[in-house]
């Protein structure tokens, strides 16, 4: 069986996500993984946490430098750096002989086995990625506003299965980043953004279970996740994504998969930060009555301002 090659793009200060994600990768995918990190300046010491990770579950590990001035002028915003942009090196960085590469977030858990995304057919696309459920769905004027169409469906970013070849063959990078330097400082999510609009006739849609991001989509989902067990196993989850601001690894997180996450989370907790879990049933109702105020008065509130 062929290498599972997996990439992550992270820096100092996602490496514990990082060696989670990898955690439950490898417990549910034990066949030959290489796993890549496409970085700047990880430390050595990180460098060695990630190598024997990776090593003790019998995975292989490689490590690449991207010139830290690459994406200099390239826009960040909120909590994203430069790093969310090497994904798109990732057909350029491999070696020639490697024709696929998954690319995975590190907020991610993952819940079973993944060749079945890996080994897909591309049909012609030189990437497929799975619809972004809130933002296909829910946000409709964000897709408007970025120029595409009913047809298109807007992906999230966080799982990107690369045909390599294809993307060796086709995508010009001087291109983008004259496409980018002209319309990315107008994205909310830059890279994400620039993946839909770049690559739009490009991209082969994925089922859901390989990116189920864990937001609720309403109250109702709220209550039903809460409250309703055969709800919770009705879905169909082979990838958890934590996205967005709030995060498992933080005592006041109330999303879905709580529970998943804090039994890889557990040994990687200091002291200091078990004695900020024990306060976590006050945090997470602080999280919850704030996010129910604004969706009650958030809205009413804005337009008087306005």
């Amino acid at each position: 069986m062929n290498n599972l090659n997996v990439v992550i793009t992270v820096d100092d200060n996602y490496i514990r996500p990082a060696l989670i994600m990898l955690e439950s990768l490898f417990e549910h995918n034990p066949a030959p993984v290489h796993v890549w990190l496409l970085h700047s300046n990880v430390c050595d010491d990180n460098l060695c946490r990630l190598t024997s990770h990776v090593e003790a579950r019998g995975g292989q590990f490689t490590d690449i430098r991207v010139a830290g001035g690459l994406f200099e002028g390239a826009p960040v915003n909120k909590y994203f750096t430069k790093e969310m942009y090497y994904r798109l090196l990732i057909p350029r960085l491999l070696p020639e002989e490697e024709e696929r590469a998954l690319y995975l977030d590190p907020d991610i858990i993952i819940r079973g086995d993944l060749r079945r995304l890996y080994d897909m057919d591309f049909q012609g696309k030189m990437m497929a990625a799975i619809p972004d459920y809130l933002g296909d769905s829910y946000y409709p004027e964000r897709k408007k506003n970025l120029g595409l169409g009913e047809e298109y469906r807007y992906i999230n970013s966080g799982v990107i299965l690369f045909n390599n070849p294809l993307m060796r063959a086709e995508f010009d990078l001087d291109d983008m980043f004259g496409f980018l330097a002209r319309e990315g400082g107008a994205y909310e999510f830059p890279d994400q953004d620039l993946i839909n609009v770049y690559f739009k006739d490009r991209i082969l849609y994925a089922p859901r279970e390989f990116n189920f991001t864990t937001e609720y989509v309403s109250v109702g989902d709220f209550l039903r996740y809460v409250f309703s067990p055969r709800y919770r196993r009705s879905e169909q989850v082979t990838v958890a994504h934590y996205m967005g601001k709030c995060k498992p690894w933080k005592p006041s997180y109330y999303y879905k998969y709580y529970g998943l996450y804090q039994s890889y989370l557990k040994p990687y907790l200091t002291p200091e930060e078990k004695r900020q879990f024990r306060l976590r049933p006050w945090l997470v109702l602080k999280a919850v009555t704030t996010a129910v105020w604004r969706v009650l008065f958030g809205g009413s509130r804005q337009a008087k301002e306005a």
